[in-house]
């Protein structure tokens, strides 16, 4: 079984458990963490905006309601698990669609999404395909757009440096290539202008908001 299907496989089985998993491991911080990026995404009324791995469709159902039904919320796993999770848990919003898909191929949207959230994801990614997925999600972004990161900081300090490797070689060995990945340098690489970090949990963790002007 290659890597990528092992991580495929182990999100199937833990899809229905996830998230109360994640709140248990965080004391119920990850769910605050989550909170606070949709805020700092600001989805308003009437916008379509787009839940890039979306999983448990926890945080989708947070953006369907803030754009109300003049709006729209696509979201986009890998995982026939997450994917059957997140249709149930919206079931009976007519604004929101789950679509199972590999998000290192085409999005097939352009110029669409006010807005794209995307939350432990890029860190996931092969270290080959993040360029590429960065490049597809802006030219899916209307113009005066912006895209939300959450996820580990790839340029932590060396002061907590330590932590989050000790943490990767535990739980996330494979993707430990992530902390050579100049995410900032790939955002205007692709088109975006402005860039705005906020670290969070002694800047192990981070929030990235990239705006195309």
């Amino acid at each position: 079984m290659t890597l990528i299907k092992r991580r495929i496989d182990l999100f199937e089985k833990s899809a229905r458990h996830y998230d109360i998993f994640l709140d248990l491991l965080t004391f119920g911080q990850y769910a605050v963490f989550l909170k606070r990026t949709v805020d700092m995404l600001a989805p308003e009324r009437g916008e379509k905006i787009l839940d890039l791995c979306s999983g448990t469709g926890r945080v989708a159902l947070w953006i369907a309601q803030s754009v109300g039904k003049e709006g729209e919320v696509v979201g986009m796993d890998i995982s026939k698990g997450m994917i059957e999770v997140a249709t149930n848990r919206c079931k009976g919003l007519g604004n929101v669609v789950f679509l199972q898909k590999d998000v290192t191929t085409s999005l097939e949207y352009q110029n669409y999404f006010n807005g794209i959230f995307t939350s432990f994801a890029i860190h996931e990614l092969p270290g080959s395909k993040r360029l590429g997925i960065l490049n597809e999600a802006y030219l899916a972004l209307k113009e005066n757009g912006r895209m939300v990161i959450a996820d580990f900081n790839p340029q932590v300090s060396r002061r907590t440096k330590t932590i989050s490797l000790i943490f990767f070689k535990l739980f996330e060995k494979e993707n430990s290539n992530f902390f050579l990945f100049d995410q900032n340098d790939m955002l205007r690489k692709v088109g975006f202008k402005e860039i705005r970090t906020f670290p969070v949990l002694s800047n192990i963790l981070q929030i990235t908001v990239a705006f195309m002007i």
